[in-house]
């Protein structure tokens, strides 16, 4: 190989290294969510989905991060969403998190995943962790996201409902709970697939309760011409419905975006009054 030829090849080397690092450093975080605690974490990702989960860990700002990635379909894409939740300053974090629901919610690490009375996720132990999650969990560099549709349900069994006909080959979406304004809110977040050009139609249905408890499961049944909808933390009696809820402590971006211009319009009409009465 000529010098020339052999320059040029470097060069092109180069810009072939320099355009993969460049497309690492502009890579999009995803969209954060904080869960309550690990068990939280762990009925989000173990129960109701067909993902392979594992867990991410690593330490940020002293403080031991444990989280799972999770992806649904989102207008023209999908949406990446990072779940995870902090683990306490004395916790032992093992090789594998365990976890089980049936007759009672347990959760633990451990270095075993042979007992068939519980669900296992392997945790992966990050020296160093990838800057797309340190993006994602500081909040520094969340892209710009178009907000899903919101659409308020009159009562707790019209949503319970929408998530009968949504579940299906042991696959279902969680539902969200947070608090907001001293009233619970319970979503559910459900793409409607092939909406014009979006692949999937997000949309956001949820209902406002007062003071709902922050249990895991919300069974239901639809029997002898009544509805009943109970919150419970135990599965046990399989002729009801359970529907899991999964308590994030952050309220989730589309409904804290989606409050602000209220916030601003009840702000201004309150001066507005102010003012008249001055």
């Amino acid at each position: 190989m000529s010098l020339k030829r052999e320059m040029g090849y470097m060069r092109s080397a180069e810009n072939g290294v320099m355009g993969v690092l460049g497309s690492a450093l502009k890579l999009k975080p995803p969209v954060a969510m904080r869960v309550r605690d690990l068990l939280n974490l762990a009925r989000l990702t173990l129960v109701g989905t067909e993902q392979q989960t594992f867990y991410w860990h690593f330490v940020h700002r002293r403080t031991k991060i444990l989280g799972a990635m999770y992806s649904i379909p989102y207008w023209k894409r999908s949406l990446p969403i990072f779940f995870y939740t902090t683990l306490p300053e004395g916790e032992s974090v093992e090789a594998y998190v365990a976890y089980r629901y049936i007759d009672r919610e347990e959760v633990f690490f451990t270095r075993q995943n042979d007992d068939p009375k519980f669900l296992y996720a392997p945790v992966v132990e990050l020296d160093q962790p990838p800057r797309f999650l340190v993006e994602a969990i500081s909040g520094k560099a969340r892209p710009h996201v178009e907000m899903p549709v919101l659409t308020k349900t009159s009562n707790l069994p019209s949503l319970l409902r929408l998530l009968v006909v949504a579940s299906y080959d042991g696959q279902q979406p969680p539902i969200l709970r947070f608090d907001l304004n001293g009233r619970s809110v319970l979503g559910v977040l459900m793409p409607f697939y092939d909406y014009y050009e979006a692949s999937a139609l997000p949309v956001f249905i949820y209902v406002e309760l007062d003071g709902a408890p922050h249990a895991g499961f919300i069974r239901y049944i639809a029997s002898e011409g009544k509805e009943d909808a109970e919150f419970t933390d135990r599965v046990t009696d399989m002729k009801f419905f359970y529907a899991r809820t999964v308590s994030v402590e952050d309220r989730p971006f589309w409904f804290s975006e989606a409050e602000e211009p209220r916030r601003r319009r009840r702000k201004s009409v309150e001066q507005g009054s102010g003012a008249g009465h001055a």
